[in-house]
């Protein structure tokens, strides 16, 4: 607790300040009085509701990231001085200080980082895995949080979960440990981690550096964890010439993944010939990730104003011609007959896993959905999802079904009635018109902001139509889909 505050363990470890701390322990700065130089000292923190078997597998799993990191003689992991037992029992690691923040921080800071930068920061990571690997021990929770940056060094830290060779396993039976947006599909799965499952990690890791924000992301660990077992991540758009190397870790086959001697080999080219394929691994070439939309939300970007889907070619059939809804006035906002869109989304149970060091949602992304989840949903739709997207904002789904032109027009009327009730709205522009609501991409709603950026808003709005086909007793009508982004 804060209040350990000046505590002094076993006679030399003075407790300066608290660094940061989670479920089940904490991180302090230290004084080490006997040799005069500052440490970083890890404490166990067990509820008081856990029984002694439970207790004592906690204090077992301490012990053994204190047994894995001193193992390791490393200048890319973490150097492990001591372990004690304080006055109550509990176990406390004592480990080197890294004066610098956690890659985590730096991301939050910054947000997407240079290439270049990501590739140094992931080549000396490499370096410290394969050592780890070499001695039989998998890491089998990276993530950004837990790789220190001192100057231009990288350091990997907390072992709490590590898998060593040789000593059993404290994880009980169907229990997945980890931090869900980081975790190889195989551990969520419930198989055993392996090095591969640390690369997976690491690419995942590296994705978010350049992204500024990890390959899988929804609103619960358990819609993450079902992402990560049904889906490819999208391509990393801001990865530039480190979108191969991060390609070829996030395959799904642990044996396509790339070995950790050959991202080091690659890493260390210059960036001029990053570019090029990468070390062909064992097994038939894979096939390049697939953007895949996340599950639990339908996703579409807003297209540049005054932009208009491509018409068809003369004569096609597979979707009525355009030209159809263009003669259409866009007053009356006429059913678009298009292409019908189907989005599958995998449902899953997943069951039985235990979270740990799972790092929460910004606090502008927590503001952002406040406000989102209190503005409600307009007449006739529904909430159908919600979802963190770039810059913090929370990007709510709401869907409404329609049958005949009357009804699917009251639709249409009351999004854009709806929008202009919100706080902070000072305008809505429907005047787009209406060949691109049965688009993919849908019809963008110009929304003017009154508040200022510092303030949850609407920021960005677009509405799409899928049209079902009608009958004699049942006219023809759509599902709509209304996305619209809360953010600053």
């Amino acid at each position: 607790m804060d209040e350990d505050e000046g505590q002094l363990l076993a006679g030399r470890y003075q407790l300066t300040h608290l660094l940061g701390q989670g479920g089940m322990g904490a991180v302090w700065r230290a004084h080490d009085i006997q040799l005069a130089r500052d440490v970083a000292v890890k404490e166990l923190r067990l509820p008081g509701h856990l029984g002694d078997g439970e207790r004592a597998n906690w204090i077992a799993r301490l012990d053994r990231e204190a047994r894995a990191a001193a193992r390791l003689k490393h200048p890319g992991i973490v150097t492990v001085h001591d372990r004690i037992t304080g006055a109550d029992g509990r176990p406390w690691i004592v480990m080197e200080w890294v004066t610098g923040g956690s890659l985590a921080d730096l991301i939050e800071a910054r947000g997407p980082l240079p290439p270049q930068e990501v590739a140094d920061i992931g080549r000396q990571v490499a370096v410290a895995l394969g050592a780890a690997h070499r001695m039989g021990i998998t890491h089998r929770d990276i993530k950004p949080a837990n790789i220190l940056l001192e100057g231009g060094r990288a350091v990997l830290t907390d072992f709490g979960i590590a898998a060593v060779e040789g000593d059993a396993t404290l994880t009980a039976t169907g229990m997945i440990m980890g931090t869900p947006a980081f975790m190889a599909p195989e551990q969520v799965r419930g198989l055993p981690a392996t090095a591969e499952s640390d690369l997976w990690s690491l690419g995942a890791t590296l994705y978010a550096a350049v992204e500024g924000r990890a390959p899988f992301t929804a609103t619960t660990p358990s819609a993450v964890l079902v992402a990560v077992a049904t889906e490819d991540p999208a391509p990393a758009v801001h990865a530039g010439p480190l979108a191969p190397a991060l390609a070829g870790l996030l395959r799904r086959d642990p044996a396509e993944r790339l070995t950790t001697d050959q991202l080091q080999a690659r890493l260390a080219q210059p960036v001029t010939v990053w570019t090029a394929a990468p070390p062909a691994p064992s097994g038939p070439p894979p096939q390049s990730p697939s953007p895949v939309p996340q599950p639990r939300t339908v996703t579409a970007m807003a297209p540049p104003p005054g932009s208009r889907p491509a018409r068809p070619a003369a004569g096609a059939t597979a979707t009525p011609p355009s030209s159809t809804a263009a003669r259409r006035r866009w007053s009356t906002r006429r059913i678009v007959l298009g292409a019908v869109a189907v989005l599958v989304v995998v449902a899953a149970s997943v069951t039985g896993y235990v979270l740990m060091n799972s790092d929460d949602f910004s606090a502008a992304y927590k503001a952002n959905l406040r406000t989102a989840e209190g503005s409600g949903s307009p007449t006739g739709y529904r909430q159908e999802s919600e979802a963190p997207v770039a810059e913090d904002r929370a990007r709510m789904t709401y869907t409404a079904e329609c049958a005949g032109n009357e009804e699917c027009d009251a639709r249409v009327d009351s999004a854009q009635q709806w929008l202009t009730t919100l706080p902070g709205v000072a305008a809505v522009d429907f005047s787009q018109g209406g060949d691109c609501l049965g688009a993919d991409e849908g019809c963008a709603i110009q929304v003017t902001p009154t508040a200022p950026h510092d303030q949850p808003a609407v920021r960005r709005a677009v509405l799409r139509l899928t049209v079902t086909a009608g009958s004699a007793r049942k006219p023809l009508g759509g599902r709509y889909v209304l996305e619209v982004d809360f953010g600053r």
